[in-house]
């Protein structure tokens, strides 16, 4: 129901709830400190206000678990499905909710960090390190004129500062940190597919891959070659399709891995660069090759310039025991 990450209506309704969502919550604030009644019209529709707010920030959370988990790999995708499963929790719970304003202006300064997070590279095409601090940095400007508000209204600094800034700028710390250390997933992109392959070739808007034919009822579950039977010149092709907004032109690199037992960690070796474009539903087809390879346990993974996966495979390479002549399937993607 959310539909493309990048669709103008999507992007809209998102930034009219934050904004609905700030002004609600401003004027909550406005009459709880000046201990004011909402005028008569009013005051049946006020007693659901606070539902209101929590019901546009549990719409906003849930169209974010899908967009952080579609750009996650491995522990960011389980990482953030967990944390925005708990912020769900915390929004829906009643016990929460007498906390009032700290609950609602923690999972407000999120869900602003996590919209300018991905519209900024929607907007400008690249994704950037930058723009996850400008995110951060422009999430709190809202923050601060309502605290600025509190005070004006009567607040002292104290109690401005518990209810106000200091559950935003505890989301704040907690989503920087976890970005310095790679943990945030590189939303807008994701990885539609990821497969290693025999052969890939471009036949116009198509590509060509190439596998051995099936001979394990395992096998049929994978359409790629987890298991890779090489033979001497061979080469090993990594294919993927990466989804990216329009009018997205950037870079990611596939980066190869491999397994060493002896020392108890992947060895990572070549970081191969590949241009994305973006605006295809199914995602920018493209492709890299191995080609000074050992047998053993190998790992690929599709990542943003500064680090952060997209996605990953693992496979493992064989020799190939046959000596014959080679009649490969063709699929065409």
């Amino acid at each position: 129901m959310v539909g493309r990450i990048d669709e103008t209506p999507v992007l809209v309704q998102q930034a009219a709830y934050l904004a609905v969502t700030g002004l609600l919550l401003g004027a909550m604030l406005r009459f709880e400190l000046l201990q004011l009644e909402p005028p008569g019209w009013l005051r049946r529709p006020w007693r659901s206000v606070e539902h209101a707010m929590h019901f546009m920030l549990g719409t906003l959370l849930n169209a974010y678990i899908l967009f952080y988990v579609k750009s996650g790999s491995g522990v960011t995708a389980v990482l953030f499905l967990v944390l925005i499963s708990l912020l769900l929790l915390i929004n829906e719970h009643p016990r929460f909710h007498r906390l009032g304003p700290v609950v609602l202006f923690g999972l407000y300064s999120f869900s602003l960090t996590s919209y300018l997070a991905y519209l900024l590279p929607v907007l400008l095409g690249h994704l950037r390190p930058w723009m996850f601090f400008v995110a951060s940095g422009l999430s709190l400007a809202p923050i601060v004129l309502l605290a600025r508000l509190m005070a004006r209204w009567g607040a002292n600094p104290w109690l401005t500062f518990r209810r106000a800034l200091g559950p935003a700028i505890a989301v704040q710390v907690v989503l920087l940190v976890l970005f310095v250390v790679r943990l945030v997933p590189p939303v807008p992109l994701s990885v539609r597919s990821l497969g290693v392959w025999h052969g890939v070739e471009r036949e116009g808007a198509e590509f060509k891959l190439s596998r051995l034919p099936r001979t394990r009822l395992r096998d049929l579950w994978h359409p790629d070659e987890r298991v890779f039977l090489a033979r001497p010149g061979d080469r090993v092709f990594v294919f993927t399709r990466i989804f990216a907004p329009h009018n997205f032109r950037d870079q990611v690199r596939v980066r190869w891995a491999k397994w060493e037992p002896a020392r108890g960690a992947w060895n990572e070796s070549d970081a191969i660069p590949l241009r994305i474009v973006g605006g295809r539903e199914e995602g920018f087809g493209g492709y890299a090759y191995k080609q000074n390879w050992s047998p053993g346990d190998w790992r690929v993974a599709i990542e943003t310039e500064d680090g952060r996966e997209i996605g990953r495979t693992r496979f493992e390479i064989r020799p190939d025991p046959e000596t014959g002549e080679r009649v490969f399937d063709v699929l065409h993607y």
